[in-house]
């Protein structure tokens, strides 16, 4: 009996192992980026692209409106150069502003557009005038700590 009972465990074992592998090609794959999707390219340079990636979503006013496809460090300026793939029915105005934003404190990240006003729209192979670097959690964290170990000394002195 004790064999039997071996064997059952065994094979739920490896069964939930390969839903494991299978849940978790399943995400990989979900991130991956159609490069056939109608749309146009837009590039964005940041100093700081803290948790985006290939595959991340454009949002605009809440919506998705395009993807992340490619991103490449520059050398020369030590910057983060991102490309996005932007449908085609969105029209974006030349003086938008790509934010990198993130989803709660501890929710995902993406970038939003924040449109402008300007009457010129933004085309394929264009590059935003405009961006807002990621807010990496723990720096901010950080400066709100040493801020208050700072008053908290000060009027310690007085």
């Amino acid at each position: 009996m004790r064999m039997g009972q071996d064997v059952k465990h065994s094979v739920m074992g490896a069964i939930v192992v390969a839903l494991i592998v299978l849940f978790m090609g399943q995400g990989y794959t979900s991130n991956q980026v159609a490069d056939d999707r109608p749309g146009y390219e837009l590039i964005a340079k940041y100093r700081s692209i803290d948790g985006i990636a290939v595959g991340s979503a454009i949002l605009m006013a809440g919506i998705q409106i395009g993807t992340v496809t490619a991103e490449r460090f520059d050398t020369s300026t030590n910057n983060a150069i991102l490309t996005f793939r932007i449908d085609d029915d969105i029209v974006i105005p030349y003086d938008s502003v790509a934010m990198i934003v993130s989803d709660g404190i501890l929710g995902g990240k993406y970038v939003k557009i924040a449109p402008g006003g300007d009457f010129d729209n933004l085309a394929d192979g264009d590059q935003f005038e405009y961006v807002q670097d990621a807010v990496v959690f723990e720096e901010l964290l950080e400066k709100v700590i040493t801020a208050a170990e700072q008053r908290r000394l000060s009027q310690k002195a007085e």
